[in-house]
């Protein structure tokens, strides 16, 4: 709608052109456009576990709904259970949206940079307990830690701090 007034509020500077009709015709054509997308479903995004869930279950989804909630929802302390709880959420309404299309959420990743902003590019077993880090400054790839908590831990051990991708 946005765009639709933008276009409107500019449609009278057409000037004296032998192609003003033209022009008219394709600002009518591309509004219509932008009107028509108006009733086209949005995607949701949700995480990987819903769409799992949503991925084995939307053949059957209304009955899988009832069935999850009157058998699974008391007892499932899994992230899909404590999803489908958030009060805010709306999950089965998320869920019934899914079957017009959705995305996955890409999972957070971290890396570990040092205080010259280097980044950790590989990390090795030595003898016995030792290890041997390597930070970067070239184009050479970071490594990226899917579980904050396992980069905090490579980034004591480094001497390094943790910084969100």
């Amino acid at each position: 709608i946005k765009k639709i007034k933008d276009i409107s509020l500019g449609a009278g500077d057409h000037g004296d052109t032998k192609n003003e009709h033209e022009s008219e015709y394709a600002l009518i054509a591309y509004i219509l456009d932008l009107v028509n997308r108006l009733d086209e479903p949005q995607k949701v995004k949700v995480p990987a576990f819903v769409a799992e869930w949503f991925e084995t279950n939307k053949y059957v989804l209304d009955r899988a709904i009832l069935d999850y909630m009157f058998e699974d929802y008391a007892s499932d302390d899994s992230e899909f259970g404590k999803w489908f709880d958030n009060k805010n959420g709306k999950s089965i309404e998320t869920l019934v949206r899914m079957l017009d299309g959705y995305e996955v959420e890409e999972e957070p990743k971290w890396k570990i940079i040092n205080d010259q902003k280097y980044c950790l590019t590989s990390i090795e077993a030595g003898y016995g307990n030792s290890l041997h880090w390597a930070f970067d400054s070239t184009k050479k790839k970071p490594i990226l830690f899917d579980n904050e908590e396992t980069a905090m831990y490579t980034a004591y051990i480094t001497g390094g701090t943790v910084e969100k991708v």
